[in-house]
């Protein structure tokens, strides 16, 4: 759904200046580091993390290449042509997601010819705002903007995970400039909301129960504990 991004030597994103306040805010926002939005968080162990997904993926089943084969409505960046797919089931308000988004923008960048990087739903029930957050980032999808409101919502995450989430959402939402009355709209539409649903429920055919969750060419991805490690693993599947 988006064009191939260029190779490019910076990992750039999206990050708000000013304050958030409610609906007659005024936002601007610039691009800067990903990795830079609070350097003084504390980071994921991301050990962990692949443990609790290497235990929580059962052995693939005779349906797992269909749900993981791309499919017209996912969202991609790279190469749609590319010998390498990396599918990733992600939650907006999971700490370690966060982590993986950004390393997914680098790779995505550096990698845009040798694979395709697809983004799927899997909103964990323990997060208050996850589903919300998946919402809104499809209501920008349909305008065009998923992966702006994708960025917007990893990067400022420790802001709207203890704040006023929705209000939050929706000044990112002014910033890209989306109108807002098509935005509320489809924030109910049952198909967008059914759309997030199927992807919960095709993880979980998968054996998804931890996020995030990467398969590799329909392989469970292990040991990405770190950048190297993850690009690593993507080039030996070329």
């Amino acid at each position: 759904m988006s064009k191939k991004p260029k190779k490019q030597h910076m990992n750039k994103r999206f990050a708000l200046w000013g304050g958030l306040v409610l609906a007659m805010a005024v936002v601007a926002f610039a691009m800067v580091q990903f990795a830079s939005e609070d350097p003084s968080a504390p980071q994921p162990d991301l050990a962990a993390v692949n443990s609790d997904a290497r235990t929580a993926v059962n052995s693939a089943n005779s349906g797992s290449a269909d749900i993981l084969a791309p499919r017209e409505n996912d969202w991609k960046k790279g190469n749609p042509d590319a010998g390498v797919v990396v599918v990733k089931y992600s939650d907006f308000q999971c700490p370690a997601c966060r982590f993986y988004a950004s390393m997914d923008d680098q790779l995505s960048q550096e990698l845009a010819e040798d694979a395709l990087f697809i983004y799927r739903h899997f909103p964990l029930r323990n997060f208050q705002h996850s589903r919300l957050a998946a919402r809104y980032s499809e209501a920008a999808g349909r305008q065009g903007e998923f992966w702006k409101m994708h960025d917007l919502i990893y990067i400022n995450q420790q802001r709207w995970s203890r704040g006023d989430a929705e209000s939050i959402f929706r000044v990112f939402a002014e910033s890209l400039e989306l109108d807002m009355e098509q935005l509320d709209r489809d924030l109910e539409d049952p198909e967008l909301m059914e759309r997030i649903e199927s992807d919960y429920r095709d993880g979980q055919r998968l054996g998804v129960r931890a996020v995030p969750t990467i398969f590799i060419n329909g392989e469970h991805a292990q040991g990405v504990n770190s950048l190297e490690a993850y690009r690593n693993l993507i080039l030996s599947k070329k």
